[in-house]
């Protein structure tokens, strides 16, 4: 009985044992890929990433889950503005697309948000909206025309069709949005 007891002590010490040699080949693996671990920058290995890796947050991580939910409330944005400019928006003659003047824009979606260049560009980026120039400025551009390239509820079935898509990619239950809403 004496021998079996030692034998279980031996297992358990051993096991402990192997469970911290594990933890601690663990922890060095991290700090050789651990930017501030090394006191010299010729220390550190040189990391190779593929090029769909680059630039983007480890699959699965929180980061990557903050950069999804990120982008989902981005594209939400994007309909709202999109949204506006079809409510408040006039029909220009020529090409029959919605149009409205970024002065107007400006004042209508201020009230709402205050990223409202941020989202025009997002918007052009992804082929929603279209104004000419790099940027617009209050004042300087408030007559310029801020247009939308496509009819609203094709802009809307795309922009409700990419969150959904991003919405999947979530590891956790996004939360509830008002997209679907009408008002």
């Amino acid at each position: 009985m004496a021998e079996n007891q030692e034998s279980l002590q031996d297992s358990s010490v051993s096991s402990r044992i192997t469970l911290f040699n594990q933890q601690a080949e663990q922890h060095k693996n991290w700090m050789m890929i651990n930017p501030f671990a090394h006191y010299n920058v010729s220390e550190i290995p040189k990391r190779t990433f593929s090029k769909d890796e680059y630039g983007r947050a480890p699959t699965g991580s929180l980061s990557e889950q903050r950069s999804l939910q990120a982008s989902v409330r981005a594209l939400e944005e994007i309909l709202q503005l999109c949204d506006i400019i079809q409510k408040s928006g006039r029909v220009d003659p020529i090409d029959g697309r919605r149009v409205l003047a970024f002065g107007q824009l400006f004042e209508t979606y201020n009230n709402i948000s205050d990223k409202l260049l941020a989202t025009l560009l997002g918007a052009r980026k992804y082929g929603f909206v279209d104004f000419s120039g790099e940027t617009l400025f209050q004042g300087r551009d408030d007559t310029e025309p801020v247009r939308l390239l496509r009819p609203f509820e094709e802009l809307q079935t795309d922009i409700i069709a990419k969150v959904a898509d991003l919405r999947c990619d979530f590891t956790e239950k996004p939360e509830e949005s008002n997209l679907l809403r009408e008002d």
